[in-house]
């Protein structure tokens, strides 16, 4: 059994008859009937009904006509992947990345994906950025994108600075830390931090706080929302902040260490291999970077 064969098949299913099958598919009339004559011996079965120039389904075709088409998309996905793979474009992508850049930019991201490669799989999970690096070493992931620390040594795993990302220490504009005209680092610990949650092999942790009172959340929405709601200072990156920044909803802390730049890159295995698909995610994200940093 050919997959032409099935290609034919469906085709005068599609079209009524052979001479339309031979229309759509470009080939002559001798050829679709040879093979579609060619497929029923092979089944030894009858699929077509044939009168005059018109073709129907026989009971046995309509039971089989929905395997047919599984059948020959099969063969098309199979024949798409091969071709992915020798052009270097990953069929099916693992993506983990933290949420230091606004979702409406991966949104925009994933269609153009969809677009430009239609053919691969993705899957994109979000995660505190310390827990990318040992999502990438445990191979859940094929890639990771997010804020590096600024040393880090994990397993086989290889980063890639990408951009730079201003980090802000911020807090509403009714917090008593914005009446303040200098903030020491003594403040900072008397109230209370919303911080950065995390998970690893011994449990919840809380990223690096510096007050002793703190709530540790995992995603970085999670932190600005949670200083629009009052609950205390964080460390935000400024792309999240802008709208709020701009109303004067927030402000940012007056502290010498309020405004830092963090680089934001790529996390792959030592023993991994990026492709197209990869590549090009790395580069919007470097050309976003650029424009927003």
């Amino acid at each position: 059994m050919r997959s032409s064969q099935i290609e034919m098949f469906l085709t005068a299913v599609e079209t009524g008859s052979i001479a339309g099958a031979a229309r759509e598919l470009e080939k002559s009339r001798t050829t679709v009937s040879a093979a579609i004559s060619a497929l029923e011996d092979n089944l030894g079965v009858e699929l077509l009904s044939r009168s005059g120039n018109s073709v129907t389904l026989t009971n046995v075709g309509r039971m089989i006509h929905d395997d047919c088409e599984r059948v020959l998309q099969a063969v098309h996905d199979i024949g798409a992947k091969c071709r992915q793979f020798e052009s270097g474009i990953e069929s099916a992508l693992r993506i983990g990345r933290d949420d230091a850049i606004p979702e409406a930019f991966w949104r925009a991201t994933m269609r153009e994906i969809h677009q430009l490669f239609p053919d691969s799989s993705v899957s994109l999970y979000v995660a505190p950025p310390p827990e990318l690096y040992e999502m990438v070493d445990e191979n859940m992931v094929d890639v990771a994108f997010g804020l590096l620390p600024e040393t880090r040594a994990f397993g086989r795993i290889s980063s890639k600075k990408l951009g730079q990302i201003r980090m802000m220490s911020v807090v509403h504009k009714d917090h008593p830390l914005a009446k303040l005209k200098r903030v020491q680092r003594a403040d900072l610990e008397r109230y209370t931090e919303v911080t950065l949650a995390y998970v690893d092999d011994e449990g919840l942790k809380a990223l690096d706080p510096i007050s002793p009172h703190y709530i540790a959340l995992p995603f970085y929405e999670h932190l600005r929302d949670a200083v629009l709601d009052g609950s205390g200072w964080s460390n935000v990156p400024s792309v999240l902040l802008r709208k709020y920044l701009r109303s004067g909803t927030l402000q940012v802390l007056r502290h010498s260490s309020a405004m830092q730049l963090q680089p934001y890159g790529e996390i792959t295995s030592m023993d991994g291999h990026t492709g197209a698909l990869t590549a090009w995610l790395s580069d919007r994200l470097e050309e976003y970077l650029a424009e927003n940093s």
